[in-house]
This record gives C-alpha cells, sequence and structure tokens, in this order.
C-alpha cells in the first residue's frame, strides 16, 4: 500500500496516510475535516558511474542488463 500525502484546507494541517490505491480521501487527524490529497515527489538516490566501483569495493558486481534492455538493468522500465 502506498503512502499519501494529505493537506487540510481547513486547518493548513499536513500529513501521512498508508492507504490503498483506491481509498477516495481520508479526514484530517487535527480537526476531523475532509483533507485533500497533495501532489508529492518521491525520492530516488543515483549512484551515477560510481555504482560498479561501490560493487567491486563490497565484493560484489552491478546486475547487467537485460538481454534487448539498452539503458542498463536499474532503471525500472519493467524491461
Amino acid at each position: 500500500m502506498p503512502i499519501y500525502e494529505y493537506s487540510c484546507p481547513t486547518c493548513g494541517y499536513r500529513f501521512e496516510k498508508l492507504q490503498s490505491m483506491s481509498a477516495t480521501g481520508a479526514d484530517c487527524p487535527h480537526c476531523e475535516q475532509p483533507a485533500k490529497r497533495a501532489i508529492s515527489v518521491f525520492a530516488a538516490v543515483s549512484k551515477g558511474d560510481s555504482f560498479a566501483s561501490d560493487m567491486a569495493d563490497l565484493g560484489g558486481s552491478p546486475m547487467p542488463a537485460p538481454v534487448g534492455h539498452s539503458h542498463g538493468g536499474f532503471c525500472g522500465c519493467g524491461h
């Protein structure tokens, strides 16, 4: 289940809530009024060129890209 961010238009309180993707909303835990889902960004960390050397330092090796996959094995595109 994803964590959604909410903002209360009544009191301005911002909070997060773990909900199913089919959930329709949430009430503010501060004033108990309906809150609006806020647009949020996710954190992503890119290892860049140092990933291979970091893995070698740990005694491992980076995962190779799947056959027919031209942009690396860690892109998250599902290929």
